[in-house]
């Protein structure tokens, strides 16, 4: 068997941007800590800007993994940095052509209520997995699971699925307590095996502490977590700088206020985007030019400057320049820029006079704004934008649903890996995909870049899939590749910058 069996693809991100210059680069997470020792019973207030969907990964939505990491464990570990790495199973093994993968697991490892952790444990939960929620997509090649003995456990696919250590790095990979897994009220009482617990649930507030019985308990730097929901970016930062919090994420136009006040930043371009999701369900969106024109009406370099202080690259693909996936010839926008073809576009499409457009956008401060920017700029092609905000869970809903025209949102494309996002987005049937958007050759070209766990094998299909919907007009138009930056108070060290979306608050200390 192996072990780390897909490299680093989050850590080369993180270098090829900071290189080009595309990110803002990364700041070191030890910088502007405290003097005096650390103390492993102090709790973490980290402030955040909602409160979980769902603590059952079936239920769960794509930002909810900064919850989901902190009670639970999968069978493969990524690193904050994107490193592959042995999770709850130590080793792995690819066979009968990528369509077996055996695991080895560790031995000795409780879930927070007391059972043992197994074979039959993960059986359980990625069983579960298949019949109902939002993972039914992402399993739908898991043909069985065959429990080995207690300590090995071997996934059959129906295709293969060398992409699926990446995929069980993520929430499919998630292993619940199995006398957890029926429980109704799951989605509010975890029960993982991960470094915390949880200890309460209230409206606008969670918290968690130190779970004793965790494999690697000694490591754990804190004696438990807080997340409390503040309102927006602005009242997250003052409440790091008057004490109420120790530390948040924030956008890239507070890093020299956060300095300013003597925070320590954290930061590193990550595999999320923001852009605009279009349903294609919609007449006029279904129109390959309409969604061009869309593309070619932003001027995604001014709104880099203007509202991400340049710390969100300007983008017209969901791949970052640096991540195995990227397409190089995308990466200069300049030449997607253009109000008078955007305007050609639309009339030939028998859009003369432009089209209304409903566009739909969370609560959170920052999405709205961006929001009222791209209002202003697809205005002066005829695109006659409205904005509705909805609550967060009426978004998510929304999402899932298809019952939107188009949403401004941040969008994951690397998690749990890049072949997902095409699969919910790109294919007929995907999750986030109401309309049924799909192209000719694209599903035959997933096939191949999921059939190695080898990124460089794997990139070839990939980006021929991303070249392709980029000519259609694709149904996912992208602004700009985001910069994860958050800030900490004097004294909290040791979180790295997520870059793909997995979080590691056990490694954090707390000095005085």
């Amino acid at each position: 068997m192996k072990r780390a069996a897909v490299r680093s693809a989050g850590a080369i991100l993180a270098t090829g941007l900071a290189l080009a210059g595309c990110g803002g680069g990364t700041s070191a997470p030890q910088q502007g800590g405290g003097t005096g020792t650390p103390d492993g019973s102090a709790v973490l207030k980290w402030a955040v800007p909602g409160m979980p969907t769902s603590f059952d990964p079936r239920k769960a939505a794509p930002l909810d993994p900064v919850f989901l990491d902190v009670v639970y464990e999968s069978l493969v570990a990524r690193s904050a940095a994107g490193e592959i790495k042995p999770g709850l199973a130590t080793e792995w093994k690819l066979s009968d052509g990528n369509k077996v993968i055996t695991f080895k697991l560790r031995e000795g490892v409780k879930f927070h209520n007391g059972e043992e952790f197994g074979a039959d444990a993960v059986k359980a939960s990625l069983e579960a997995y298949k019949k109902s929620g939002a993972l039914v997509t992402t399993l739908a090649t898991l043909d069985k699971v065959d429990v080995v003995s207690p300590t090995e456990v071997k996934l059959t696919f129906t295709e293969p699925a060398g992409y699926m250590i990446n995929v069980l790095a993520g929430e499919p990979g998630i292993v619940v307590a199995p006398g957890a897994l029926d429980d109704p009220d799951l989605g509010t009482k975890p029960v993982g095996t991960g470094p915390f617990q949880l200890a309460s649930f209230a409206q606008d507030k969670v918290t968690f502490k130190k779970f004793d019985g965790y494999r690697d308990a000694a490591k754990t730097g804190i004696g438990g977590l807080e997340m409390a929901v503040y309102s927006d970016e602005a009242t997250r930062l003052r409440a790091v700088k008057s004490g109420q919090a120790d530390g948040t994420s924030i956008t890239p136009g507070q890093i020299k206020e956060s300095q300013a006040a003597g925070m320590t930043v954290i930061q590193a371009p990550n595999t999320q985007f923001n852009a605009i999701l279009v349903n294609t369900k919609i007449k006029e969106l279904a129109d390959p030019k309409v969604r061009q024109a869309l593309l070619y009406a932003i001027d995604r370099e001014s709104i880099s400057k203007s509202l991400y202080a340049g710390a969100c690259a300007p983008a017209v693909q969901p791949f970052q320049n640096g991540f195995w996936a990227n397409v190089p010839e995308l990466n200069d926008v300049k030449p997607y820029y253009d109000p008078e073809k955007a305007k050609q576009l639309l009339a030939e499409a028998g859009l003369p006079n432009g089209l209304d457009l409903q566009v739909e956008v969370g609560p959170n401060t920052q999405f709205q704004t961006l929001a009222q920017a791209l209002q202003a700029q697809l205005q002066k092609v005829g695109i006659r934008v409205k904005i509705k905000v909805l609550e967060f869970q009426q978004m998510i809903t929304a999402r899932r649903t298809g019952n939107f025209s188009a949403t401004v949102a941040l969008l994951q494309a690397g998690r749990p890996d890049p072949t997902q996002f095409v699969k919910d987005f790109y294919t007929k049937g995907g999750a986030y995909n109401p309309g049924g958007y799909t192209l000719p050759g694209v599903p035959e070209l997933l096939a191949k870049a999921r059939v190695s766990d080898v990124n460089e094998k794997r990139a070839a299909p990939m980006r021929e899939i991303i070249t392709k919907v980029f000519e259609a007009g694709p149904p996912v138009i992208p602004v700009c590749g985001v910069t994860y930056v958050a800030a900490f108070r004097k004294g909290v060290t040791g979180m790295e910058p997520p870059v793909m979306g997995d979080y590691d608050f056990a490694s954090i200390k707390i000095s005085t």
